[in-house]
């Protein structure tokens, strides 16, 4: 990774934190001060080294794990903010990345949702992880995973 591919991966990251939902090349190349060419170049090197995933016409980041553009239904929510997950995995590590205190997150389960606190290092309610897919298959098809 060279140091445009570095910025550009920050500006990303910088993005979903602010709250954009769906970074694009043109909102990258301002905030690198890059042009989009550069922005282009750089976004396809990271997503073919598995950095992030872009939408099919490669011109906005779809995921920077954790962070999801795309309603999976799995949020992290810390104050009056949110952030799209990819999963209730992802959420746990937005809440770990972001938060400082008391966060929840809320998933989908059978039809219904599920919301979950942490707070002082603990998970309430307890619970379960279960994954369908394999971990040694994340990137067959990384947006079903």
């Amino acid at each position: 990774m060279n140091a445009a591919d570095r910025l550009v991966r920050a500006a990303a990251y910088q993005a979903f934190i602010d709250g954009d939902r769906r970074p694009d090349l043109g909102a990258l190349a301002n905030t690198t001060g890059f042009d989009s060419k550069t922005v282009g170049a750089a976004l396809q090197h990271l997503a073919a080294e598995r950095r992030l995933v872009l939408t099919a016409d490669g011109r906005y980041v779809a995921m920077a794990h954790p962070f999801s553009s795309a309603e999976t239904g799995y949020r992290a929510v810390i104050g009056d903010r949110s952030w799209c997950a990819n999963c209730g995995w992802d959420a746990f590590a937005i809440l770990a990345l972001l938060g400082d205190g008391e966060a929840h997150g809320v998933s989908p389960v059978d039809s219904t949702t599920t919301t979950w606190t942490v707070g002082n290092g603990k998970v309430s309610p307890g619970g379960l992880v279960h994954f369908v897919v394999p971990a040694r298959s994340f990137w067959d098809d990384i947006e079903f995973t």
